[in-house]
């Protein structure tokens, strides 16, 4: 029996080590993939100690794609500076910093809250509500990345720079209008309901748990025993 020959060392093996495998799997993810990856499920918000751990992880996740956003940013503002683009640096480098103050307030936005953190049972409807906004909160950032898209192009072609930067600075201020609502409905849980909750595309609702163990009965009738039969 021949033995196989020593490998040298310098030469790829075909065979990735594990984080070498993990960083394959998660360049092939597209962007919406990723940004669900971090986020809370609908159960990490029903254990009253589990929830403030919950909010952290989804504005850590908001906010690490937010600054991988600024820094695709930065780096545009970079090449218009090479370009002679300077016309454009104004209206680049405020988008620039309204980015970084979002980053900041999604980063600090969970200290001060009490509301929902402090309530012993949530409502299936509100735990729902709540779920819809943190899918909405990616969503938005997903948008904000498709925007740098569109600017990227535009300085590539040289045309309609100034309305790639208006709508740019637009999805920045949607996510903090979101935000605002958000901080609002944990502040007060009421405000938690289906009819307030931000719309969603199907992308981001990606399988849901059909069942929420110790959530408190939507409705009277949840709440009734069930009918022992004959």
């Amino acid at each position: 029996m021949t033995s196989e020959p020593d490998r040298d060392p310098s030469t790829p093996s075909m065979y990735p080590s594990s984080d070498e495998a993990v960083e394959q799997a998660q360049e092939a993810m597209g962007p919406v993939e990723r940004i669900l990856k971090g986020l809370p499920v609908l159960r990490d918000y029903v254990d009253r100690e589990l929830r403030r751990e919950a909010d952290r992880r989804l504005r850590e996740t908001i906010a690490q794609g937010l600054e991988g956003q600024r820094q695709r940013l930065y780096d545009l503002q970079q090449r218009l500076l090479r370009q002679g683009g300077l016309r454009y640096l104004d209206d680049v480098d405020n988008a620039v910093q309204r980015l970084q103050i979002l980053i900041d307030r999604v980063k600090h936005a969970g200290s001060g809250y009490t509301g929902l953190f402090d309530r012993v049972r949530v409502r299936e409807e509100q735990l729902r509500a709540l779920y819809r906004f943190d899918r909405a909160l990616a969503q938005r950032v997903d948008e904000i990345r498709q925007a740098i898209d569109r600017l990227r192009r535009a300085v590539q072609e040289d045309r309609e720079i100034h309305r790639a930067i208006d709508q740019l600075s637009e999805k920045v201020a949607e996510l903090n209008r979101l935000l605002d609502r958000r901080s609002a409905a944990l502040e007060d849980p009421e405000l938690l309901q289906p009819e307030n909750a931000p719309e969603v595309g199907p992308e981001w609702l990606a399988q849901p748990p059909e069942e929420i163990p110790d959530a408190e009965p939507s409705s009277e009738e949840d709440r009734s025993p069930p009918n022992p039969g004959p």
